[in-house]
């Protein structure tokens, strides 16, 4: 998408009345024509009758749709590209997230483009221990990838990344459904329970015909002195730079979620000191191929962040420039997602 290409209504197009004598704009009328067919092709992989502490999965994704109400999109874009637009909030997040919307794109899967961006994370808490970059580029119009953080209640930061199984609108959609699932965790004490539950429910919800979905990730979560507990589910090793400048790996865990019911979570401790910094990223950062087929690698994704800058969005900019010399951007074979963040001096 193009710098400032919108596409607008005009107010006074208006079919009818809506409920209670208000007269509903165009836009949300094309949502809410849209709305049914997105939530039938949700229905293909996932039971939305399925109740999840007396609420039915549907109703919560219905209450995620209705958060998609304007027809524009803010301009994000990747660092070191033609549509680099930085946002920053709070002073501790950068996220640079490129649209792949058009004029004349299907309202289905606009809307689905618009309800995964709404989804997406916009500012890290105030209070929160960690400064974050992070990049997303979607291999079609929506992305299999997600990540987020919120405040747990004994007011730890959890932070975590998924990959969904495939590629996609579907991978997409599933993505989708995963967020509404985090939000609604009843478990938000230790990371192996939220995990778990996530697991057990997610599984739950699927089609009896839609075993082989599922989703590989990292969860973690932090107090304001670096005190951290993690689990890798099926996901690729988490690499952490410690502030003098080595290199570790983050291994362990446990199996994808969603693959089988009642999987248990291996969950390690770790300490984090201010400086330290901490890579998560997709299978689509390793698996980027160049025109001979060889992949990126852990190696060269070592060494990146061996060699960056202090800051998180020196890493996030030293790493898509570097993804941008091996791979070309508008070819993409996944989604390739990263997120880099680093432990800040805790606060007195």
């Amino acid at each position: 998408m193009l710098p400032g290409l919108r596409h607008s209504f005009s107010m006074n197009q208006v079919a009818g009345p809506g409920p209670e004598g208000i007269l509903p704009t165009p836009r949300k009328m094309i949502r809410f024509a849209a709305m049914q067919p997105l939530l039938n092709e949700l229905a293909l992989m996932f039971d939305l009758d399925h109740e999840i502490r007396g609420v039915r999965l549907g109703e919560l994704v219905e209450k995620a749709f209705a958060r998609v109400d304007e027809d524009t999109l803010e301009d994000w874009g990747t660092p070191g590209s033609s549509r680099e637009f930085k946002v920053t909030r709070q002073g501790n997040l950068d996220f640079y997230y490129a649209p792949h919307l058009f004029p004349d794109m299907d309202a289905v899967l606009k809307l689905g483009h618009k309800l995964q961006f709404h989804l997406l994370p916009r500012e890290i808490p105030a209070e929160a221990p960690l400064s974050v970059s992070a990049v997303l580029e979607s291999y079609c119009h929506l992305s299999g990838d997600l990540f987020g953080w919120q405040v747990l209640a004994d007011g730890r930061l959890l932070v975590w990344i998924v990959d969904i199984s495939g590629h996609g609108v579907r991978a997409g959609l599933a993505s989708a459904v995963l967020r509404v699932l985090v939000d609604n965790l009843r478990q938000r004490g230790k990371v192996a329970s939220l995990t778990r539950e996530l697991n057990e429910t997610f599984n739950g919800c699927l089609r009896e015909d839609r075993n082989n979905m599922y989703a590989t990730g990292f969860f973690m979560a932090v107090e304001q002195d670096g005190t951290a507990a993690y689990t890798l589910a099926g996901h690729p090793p988490v690499l952490l730079r410690r502030a003098d400048g080595t290199v570790d790996e983050l291994s362990g865990g446990g199996l994808p979620i969603g693959m089988f019911p009642d999987s248990e979570y291996d969950v390690r401790k770790l300490q984090l000191a201010p400086g330290d910094t901490l890579l998560l990223y997709t299978d689509g950062v390793l698996e980027s191929t160049n025109k001979e087929g060889r992949a990126f690698g852990l190696e060269r994704l070592r060494d990146v962040l061996a060699s960056s800058g202090a800051t998180p969005a020196d890493v996030s900019g030293s790493l898509f420039r570097e993804i941008s010399r091996h791979q070309n951007m508008d070819e993409l074979e996944d989604d390739l997602t990263f997120v880099c963040l680093r432990m800040e001096p805790q606060r007195t």
